[in-house]
């Protein structure tokens, strides 16, 4: 009996040890106060960048469409007033539809 109770203290010391690896393994280091501040100050550097890029993305685009209806206007303004009014009496039209594929949508969902 002796014999298997060596044994079966053998076995359960190991799966103690097996045990506390997993523990160790599971739980996760906490960062420090200085490691926390430095991931928020990239975080918020790749932010700005970010950001960055995307207005000078949108100011070219805009000087671009800018620069395009500007010469339209000035080169053929009956081109411009063409596009004006397709624009005053398609832009309902279109919101109409979106609006009505959209109520649908959601009708469908519900359903």
């Amino acid at each position: 009996m002796s014999k298997q109770d060596n044994k079966d203290k053998g076995l359960l010391t190991k799966l103690q040890k097996d045990w506390k690896q997993l523990d160790e393994l599971g739980s996760p280091p906490i960062p420090t106060a200085h490691q926390m501040q430095e991931q928020l100050h990239m975080a918020k550097s790749a932010k700005r960048k970010a950001f960055q890029k995307e207005l000078g993305m949108f100011v070219i685009t805009a000087l671009i469409l800018l620069a395009a209806f500007t010469t339209v206007m000035f080169q053929a303004p009956i081109v411009f007033f063409v596009i004006q009014v397709s624009a005053l009496v398609l832009a309902p039209i279109i919101f109409y539809f979106l609006q009505k594929s959209k109520a649908k949508q959601e009708g469908s969902i519900l359903s």
